[in-house]
């Protein structure tokens, strides 16, 4: 049986021959033998063997039909349309499945799923889900039952995906960081055997790949029978409480995982190493509490949250009248600490005015429909003159009446009711400019920890999409550009880390220089722009002679007709509370967040809703 399955998958990479990356093995293992167990994502950078773990299943489970999904896979392959060969030969209309018939008993594999169109994601998740594939389009109907595990693979580096299909994932596992030096020479030396020789990795794997077929075989057989105590359901549901997971895919997961791993053990009843195995697997990506928060440890740069810090009770918001020259609000400058970064998630619909601002506003920057250029996601029957013809829809739709239409000078007759245009989308940069206030106000408290926490937490999103970031602060009696706007993460962090706090609030002057940077030929006149300004709202450097603050505002109304869309984050605290920063955020036509109503994976999930729809 050995040589037999050896030489029948002598090209596949092994599975034992895959180093480390146990957590990864198992997940995949848990999908094999437990049809209940459809979802698994696996996250890592790129190079870390990802693709080649999923394939090598094989290795293990020799009757799987693995299919990788094609990243510019179009609707009609995927769900199926009309079978034009069938039309055009007996001029009926008839339904000719897709992939998804395809892979039926199979794993559909869809490697870098964060760069697929989430139409697609989201019908092949709810085609799992259901067991069946109905589809009603060009006047065909077809309906096929459909059964398949995904496992998807994708590096966050290159972007996220949404967090409500991130939750459809039963799984999401991380590829560990192989940081020992054997381990590394080890995966050298077992890749270079492969492709020299790959029948003789195999055969030196041999006998591992057939106890694993083995124990495979039996866990599928033993899973039917695995009992789970009354007792852990109640350890389950305390976990995803306490864990903030939302909504009972995660307690399903959990238990369905926690049964796959006790049959893989040989175990017909699930113990409490399985669930915390399971939790590991099964929760890490659907719990919405900050994880890995530092404990406050003293009065030291430890970084703590705004939410951890007693609430002010005296009427320190209200700033006397400063003479000239005083250094209000401060005194002498200090550098604060970056507070934890944490995940940025979600989405939030951006403001209708921002909306109707020069260029159309959407999810990372893209634009909607376009002209020609652009990637083409779909088609539709035009509404005028053609220019950019759908051929292939076009084709189908002409394809059951070439009967009729038959000519012998040609081969295919189109007639004006057939033709059908592609849609494209294009998709603009995004280019972010933050607007700090760095002034001595933003120390009181030490809110300049809790806010730069937030900051950094938006510069690591902004990079996994790929926008250009700026930095730009306020202080004493001008606005400085601490980052020009980058795409690197890096340079932003040492930046913001140093930047200091200290001295007066000049506000108009900031929004002055912001909006003109934004409007200059530094940054590129088809991306989106964002300014998110941090800041208290209050003001004490006019720009001439007059009051600050009503500076501010003239200036406020007048940068609200650029198209650019503003986000204010208010982090004033305390009581009597003044309202200047969300009088600064109407005057912009912005959108307006308080800092000390919201912990700090809040703010950040609502400044990612507000800039990317």
């Amino acid at each position: 049986m050995v040589t037999g399955t050896i030489q029948l998958l002598r090209s596949i990479y092994p599975f034992p021959a895959v180093v480390g990356q146990d957590r990864v093995k198992r997940a995949l293992l848990c999908a094999a033998i437990s049809d209940e167990l459809r979802g698994v994502l696996i996250t890592g950078p790129a190079g870390t063997a990802k693709s080649t773990v999923v394939r090598s299943l094989r290795s293990v489970v020799p009757s799987l039909r693995i299919k990788n999904l094609p990243l510019n896979v179009s609707e009609d392959r995927l769900i199926g349309g009309i079978d034009v060969d069938h039309a055009i030969k007996y001029g009926e209309k008839r339904f000719q499945p897709g992939i998804l018939k395809e892979i039926d008993g199979g794993l559909l594999y869809m490697d870098e799923i964060n760069l697929f169109d989430d139409r697609i994601t989201q019908r092949v998740l709810d085609v799992m889900e259901g067991g069946e594939n109905r589809v009603e389009r060009e006047g065909v109907s077809g309906l096929h039952a459909t059964s398949f595990a995904l496992v998807g693979t994708m590096d966050p580096a290159e972007g996220a995906i949404s967090s409500h299909l991130l939750d459809r994932f039963d799984i999401c596992v991380e590829m560990d960081h192989l940081l020992d030096r054997d381990s590394r020479m080890e995966v050298l030396r077992r890749r270079l055997i492969h492709e020299a020789d790959p029948q003789g990795l195999a055969l030196s794997h041999g006998n591992q790949m057939a106890e694993m077929i083995e124990d495979i075989k039996e866990a599928r057989e033993r899973l039917p029978l695995v009992l789970v105590p009354d007792g852990m359901y109640e350890t389950v549901s305390r976990l995803t409480m306490e864990l903030g997971v939302e909504g009972h895919r995660g307690d399903l997961a959990m238990i369905r995982t926690s049964k796959a791993l006790a049959a893989l053990d040989r175990r017909d009843q699930v113990c409490l190493d399985d669930l915390h195995e399971a939790a590991s697997l099964c929760l890490q990506h659907r719990r919405r509490d900050p994880d890995n928060e530092k404990e406050d440890t003293g009065p030291s740069d430890s970084s703590p949250n705004e939410r951890d810090i007693p609430e002010q009770t005296d009427d320190s918001e209200w700033e006397p009248p400063s003479a000239p020259g005083e250094d209000c609000g401060g005194g002498s400058e200090e550098v604060f600490s970056i507070g934890d970064p944490f995940v940025v998630i979600d989405y939030l619909k951006p403001s209708e005015r921002r909306m109707d601002l020069g260029k159309r506003r959407g999810k990372r920057g893209s634009t909607g429909e376009s002209a020609h250029p652009g990637r083409c996601t779909t088609f539709r029957i035009p509404s005028r003159e053609v220019t950019d013809i759908a051929l292939v829809p076009t084709l189908r739709a002409a394809a059951p009446y070439q009967i009729q239409r038959r000519r012998p000078d040609m081969a295919i007759v189109l007639e004006s009711s057939d033709f059908r245009e592609k849609v494209r989308v294009s998709k603009n940069g995004t280019t972010l400019l933050f607007l700090v206030d760095a002034s001595g106000s933003m120390g009181a408290r030490r809110r300049m920890v809790a806010v730069k926490g937030a900051i950094l937490s938006l510069l690591k999103d902004a990079y996994q999409k790929r926008d250009a970031v700026g930095l730009m602060a306020f202080r004493k009696d001008s606005a400085e550009l601490m980052l020009p706007p980058t795409k690197s993460v890096d340079l932003a962090y040492s930046r913001l880390r140093e930047m200091p706090t200290g001295g007066r609030t000049p506000l108009a002057m900031g929004l002055s220089k912001a909006a003109s940077l934004l409007s200059s030929d530094k940054v590129s006149k088809d991306d989106d722009l964002v300014m998110v300004i941090v800041s208290d709202g209050k003001a004490n450097v006019p720009l001439d002679d007059g009051d600050a603050f009503a500076d501010a505002m003239v200036m406020a109304e007048r940068l609200s007709s650029l198209p650019i869309r503003f986000v204010v984050v208010d982090t004033g605290s305390g009581y009597p509370r003044i309202d200047r920063a969300q009088r600064l955020s109407k005057a912009l036509g912005g959108t307006y967040f308080r800092l000390d109503d919201l912990n700090s994976e809040r703010l950040a999930r609502s400044i990612k809703m507000a800039v990317h729809g």
